[in-house]
């Protein structure tokens, strides 16, 4: 590709995902009972299961400050609860209880049901093909952001395969 029409493809790119994430904060907003951006700390610990603060504002790229912020939210909301790090007193462990599972659920629903309203007439090889590409695009941010390898866990899309839980 020449450098003008990749230029001008690039723009593109950039233009769409600008919106999409405009649209993702919008849908942020409209969460119900305030939940706001703490459901990317629920995602994870549902994903993750227990862990120290440290470890998931590392897994979601944040500011300790602002997951910790985040997580005293939705502890109050009884979406998470904090004890003490037996092998670290200083430390605390963080997990998502019975009712921020449910919230996750159903914010998994919502934004299942969003995205397959909005691709309802793409066919299984277009959704495919969108997601290893999308796939494609995070691991090459996430190298050129934190210095990474692609990685060796990517799943091989080449033919069927099981999708994975989205989420929020």
């Amino acid at each position: 590709m020449s450098g003008s029409v990749h230029d001008e493809a690039l723009g593109d790119v950039v233009r769409q995902l600008t919106a999409i994430a405009a649209i993702r904060r919008r849908l942020v907003r409209e969460l119900p009972q305030g939940l706001g951006n703490g459901s990317s700390v629920l995602a994870a610990l549902a994903h993750c299961g227990e862990t120290r603060l440290r470890e998931l504002a590392h897994h979601l790229d944040l500011d300790m400050s602002v997951v910790s912020r985040q997580v005293a939210q939705l502890e109050l909301q009884g979406a998470v609860v904090r004890r003490a790090n037996p092998e670290d007193r200083r430390s605390s462990l963080v997990s998502i209880t019975p009712s921020g599972r449910a919230w996750v659920d159903a914010l998994v629903r919502a934004h299942t049901d969003s995205v397959a309203a909005a691709t309802a007439d793409w066919t299984p090889q277009e959704l495919t093909t969108l997601t290893t590409l999308l796939e494609r695009l995070r691991d090459g941010l996430s190298r050129r952001m934190h210095g990474t390898e692609p990685r060796d866990d990517a799943p091989d899309r080449s033919g069927t395969h099981a999708s994975p839980a989205p989420l929020p």
